[in-house]
């Protein structure tokens, strides 16, 4: 009996070169995409934007307050951003409110450091705000991604995974908006 080589698909029956190049190519950017979302690169790249200017801590928005679209009040205390992205309309905003489970809110904003450099190093990453209501202890993350894709990809990370392990069960909420810039959800500065 005579056997057929298969390719590298899987499949006895031929496939077009150009097609299993393509293919290929996909597989290996997929790959190394995954390796690009890994916490260490993601760490790394973060810093040398920091050292190269491409990110940067802003204080454009430190001190307002958002306008959540209920009473609660929150205060942004930092602010990091993507200075090479464009602000664009078509992001996605993402917000995210938790209460920490274990830490006082001084010891969780020095703590959260290193998962800022994390969330900063991710790709699509535009800019992401944080803010405290201190009156009940809820913290705020106000992200903006250039795609429902980059989100979607980072709601499935090790980060984000680890911030729902270090909130209070059953404290985390989160929603998208659409067609908004995040600088529409801050309190005018009245100064």
């Amino acid at each position: 009996m005579h056997s057929q080589k298969r390719n590298v698909f899987g499949s006895t029956k031929g496939v077009p070169v150009k097609t299993m190049c393509v293919n290929t190519i996909f597989k290996t950017e997929a790959m190394s995409n995954k390796a690009r979302m890994l916490p260490p690169v993601c760490l790394s790249i973060a810093i040398l934007g920091l050292l190269t200017g491409k990110l940067r801590m802003s204080r454009e928005f430190v001190g307002r307050e958002t306008i959540a679209g209920d009473d609660q009040v929150f205060t942004i205390f930092r602010q990091i951003e993507n200075r090479k992205a464009q602000i664009s309309e078509g992001h996605i905003i993402f917000i995210v409110r938790f209460k920490f489970a274990r830490l006082s809110h001084r010891a969780n904003k020095l703590a959260s450091i290193i998962p800022m450099l994390l969330i900063a190093g991710f790709p699509g990453f535009v800019q992401k705000l944080y803010a405290v209501n201190k009156e009940n202890g809820y913290w705020q993350g106000m992200y903006e991604w250039r795609t429902v894709n980059h989100l979607e990809v980072y709601m499935q990370s090790f980060v984000y995974r680890m911030m729902n392990k270090r909130a209070l069960k059953g404290t985390v909420q989160s929603h998208t908006i659409s067609n908004r810039l995040l600088s529409d959800l801050i309190e005018p500065d009245n100064s």
